[in-house]
C-alpha cells in the first residue's frame, strides 16, 4: 500500500489516546503510513496510520478508549438478526466451522481450545460439539448474550485474556479468527498465551494483511482496515517475527482465505464507487442508516447492480492469483509452542534489515508504555 495522505484538514483528530510506543516491540520511533478519515458515526475524525521504524508494524493513531471501542461491537456487529438469507448464512457457517477444525486438527487432534474473540460462539459450539474442550472469551457483553444464546456446548467468558486466571501450560490449542488485529497490546499478548499453552501446543491466527494485494490495489478503502476498530495491522514478517519473539515456532503461512479474501476485495472495490463506506455489507445486512435518501441508496444500488457481475470473478481470480503468489489479502499463521518454561523476557525492538530479516534496534529508553 503506498504511502499518501488524504485531505484531512476540515476533518479533527478523533478523540483517544495517543500511541507512543509500537505495540509489538515498544519502539519509539514511527512514521506516517496513512491517513484515513471517517464522517460518520460514533468513531467519526482523523486517523492516523503508523508504521514502527523497528519492527515495521502499522498501527492506528489515536486509539479510542475501550469503553467507546466496545459500543463497536452490537450484536448486529457480528451477524444481522433480520437477515432474509439466514437459513442460507448458516449453512455456510457450518462449513466454515468445519473447514477451521480440520485445518487446526492436522496439528493438533483434541484437547483444550482456548478461542479469542470467540464473537456469536460458532467456533466454540462446534468444537465442543467434537469433544474438545472449548472456550470462548470475548470482551463484549454483545457477543457474550449472542454466544449463550446460541447454544450449551462449550463455555463462554466475559473480558480479555488478562481478566482470567487460566492455569499456566494447560491449553492445547489457542485460535484468533480475524481477531489478533482488534487487540492493542499484541506483543504482551502473545507472551500471555504463550504462557497458558502446553508445550507441543499451537497457535493459530487469522488476520488482513496489510502487504496483500488486494490492499495494495484498494488503499484507504481497503477493507481490511476497519479503522478504528483495527488497532494493528500485520504482514507476515510482522506477525511471524511477534511470534517467534514471544516464544513461539511459525510452522505455516496460509494466504489463500476464500471465505474473506474474494469479498473483501470486492467491498473494496465497490467503497471507491459508493457514497457511503460499507454500503454492501450494509445492505446485505439490512442496516442501511437511516439517514440515506431514497435517491443515494438507489444509485448505490444501482452501482452495484452494473459493477458487481463484472467485479466478482474478477476478484475471486485476483484473489487466486495473489494466493499463489504470497500475497493473499487475509491470512492464517500457524505456531507452535515449544519448550518448557515461560514465554522469553520481553525483547528489545527489532528492525527489519534491507535483506527483510529482523535485527536488535538496541535497547529502548525510559518505561515501557501499555498502549
Amino acid at each position: 500500500m503506498a504511502n499518501r495522505s488524504l485531505d484531512v484538514a476540515t476533518v479533527p483528530r478523533a478523540d483517544g489516546c495517543a500511541v507512543k510506543r509500537c505495540p509489538l516491540c515498544e519502539g519509539g520511533d514511527s512514521r506516517v503510513f496513512e491517513r484515513v478519515t471517517l464522517t460518520r458515526g460514533p468513531a467519526a475524525g482523523s486517523y492516523e496510520l503508523r508504521q514502527c521504524v523497528a519492527c515495521e508494524l502499522i498501527f492506528v493513531d489515536p486509539r479510542l478508549e475501550d469503553p467507546i471501542l466496545a459500543t463497536l461491537y452490537v450484536e448486529d456487529f457480528y451477524f444481522s438478526t433480520g437477515w432474509p438469507y439466514r437459513s442460507i448464512a448458516e449453512l455456510v457457517i457450518q462449513q466454515i466451522q468445519r473447514t477451521r477444525q480440520r485445518r487446526v486438527q492436522r496439528y493438533v487432534p483434541s484437547g483444550s481450545l482456548l478461542d479469542v474473540g470467540s464473537g456469536d460462539g460458532r467456533f466454540v459450539h462446534h468444537m465442543a460439539s467434537q469433544g474438545w474442550q472449548a472456550t470462548g472469551i470475548d470482551f463484549s457483553a454483545a457477543a457474550l448474550t449472542l454466544a449463550q444464546s446460541q447454544g450449551t456446548e462449550g463455555r463462554f467468558l466475559y473480558g480479555s485474556l488478562f481478566d482470567h486466571d487460566f492455569e499456566p501450560e494447560s491449553i492445547d490449542l489457542v485460535t484468533l479468527w480475524q481477531v489478533l488485529e482488534h487487540i492493542g497490546e499484541p506483543g504482551e499478548f502473545l507472551r500471555r498465551c504463550h504462557d497458558l499453552m502446553r508445550p507441543g501446543g499451537v497457535f493459530v491466527a487469522a488476520v488482513p494483511n496489510i502487504e496483500g494485494l488486494s490492499a495494495r490495489l484498494t488503499g484507504e478503502r481497503w477493507w481490511g482496515l476497519d479503522v478504528p476498530r483495527h488497532l494493528v495491522h500485520y504482514s507476515p514478517g510482522t506477525l511471524c517475527r511477534g511470534l517467534e519473539q514471544a516464544g513461539f515456532t511459525v510452522m505455516k503461512v496460509n494466504h489463500l482465505s476464500l471465505q474473506y479474501d474474494p469479498y473483501a476485495l470486492l467491498h473494496s472495490s465497490l467503497d471507491w464507487v459508493f457514497t457511503r463506506r460499507h454500503f454492501l455489507s450494509d445492505l446485505a445486512k439490512q442496516q442501511i442508516a437511516a439517514d440515506v435518501p431514497p435517491l443515494e441508496c438507489a444509485y448505490n444500488v444501482a452501482a452495484l447492480a452494473v459493477l458487481g457481475p463484472v467485479l466478482a470473478p474478477l476478484c475471486v481470480l485476483t484473489s487466486l492469483t495473489a494466493s499463489c503468489l504470497g500475497s493473499g489479502g487475509f491470512i492464517e499463521v500457524f505456531a507452535r509452542r515449544d519448550g518448557r518454561g515461560p514465554s522469553p523476557p520481553r525483547p528489545r525492538p527489532l528492525r527489519a534489515s534491507p535483506t527483510g530479516a529482523a535485527r536488535p534496534a538496541g535497547p529502548v529508553a525510559g518505561p515501557s508504555t501499555r498502549v
